[in-house]
């Protein structure tokens, strides 16, 4: 009862939450999903705008449960994973896609690696992750060593990232996922994510089909299961 009262409270001070809140509900029902490739869906849009701002939303929802816990495990978790996959060397530089408060862009400093991150909500005074969107990343043609991304599921448009990572990655760069499982290995898909897929194998696909080859892949449990795949370009490509 006094969660109810605290959020009827918070309504009157400030009515803009539950305008947005119904909003988000309301859009939540009204989203559906629109088969593509084999094993590969999307969430339907009505403009890119309103899928940015969805995606933008997620920050202020869950950033009290990114610190301090996740952000102390996590950067040690992935560490330890880039450190045992024996590919990412000190001095490379390193772009982490959709990266929020920047924990990955902290693993890749633990291994002497210069780091920055992306995201299209940063937050505030973020001295880790600067705005961009991974769908059209700001920075030059094939000038990066390492690109790193925990966050597929949340593109609308995985062609169009893989091009966008295609573009950015040095000839023979390195491309580290950590990818979440598929709706058909247990994983149930939540509000924010705008790509799911049945295996991911059937992601990895994509990028195999698109010039990349993997290097090395390992399964884990934390923050969620999934599978933290290396992959590069073919020599060809």
């Amino acid at each position: 009862m006094s969660s109810l009262i605290k959020k009827i409270e918070l309504g009157i001070k400030e009515p803009r939450l539950v305008i947005d809140y119904f909003l988000n509900k309301f859009n939540r029902e009204q989203r559906k999903w629109i088969e593509g490739e084999s094993g590969i869906k999307k969430k339907e849009y009505k403009t890119y705008q309103e899928y940015l701002d969805h995606q933008k939303s997620k920050l202020d929802k869950i950033k009290d449960g990114l610190r301090p816990t996740y952000d102390i495990q996590y950067r040690l978790e992935l560490k330890n994973r880039l450190k045992e996959q024996s590919i990412v060397q000190p001095g490379m530089n390193v772009l982490c896609l959709a990266a929020r408060i920047g924990t990955e862009v902290k693993s890749f400093f633990d291994l002497g690696c210069f780091a920055i991150g992306i995201d299209i909500n940063p937050g505030v005074d973020n001295k880790y992750v600067v705005y961009g969107d991974f769908h059209a990343i700001q920075f030059s043609d094939h000038s990066v060593d390492v690109i790193f991304s925990n966050s597929l599921d949340h593109a609308l448009d995985l062609n169009q990232l893989i091009k966008e990572i295609k573009r950015v990655l040095k000839p023979r760069g390195f491309l580290v996922l950590e990818i979440v499982r598929g709706t058909e290995e247990g994983y149930a898909i939540g509000d924010y994510e705008a790509s799911a897929w049945e295996k991911i194998d059937d992601l990895l696909d994509l990028f195999l089909k698109s010039g990349f080859e993997i290097v090395k892949k390992v399964n884990f449990e934390y923050p969620w299961p999934g599978q933290h795949v290396s992959l590069r370009l073919k020599m060809n490509q």
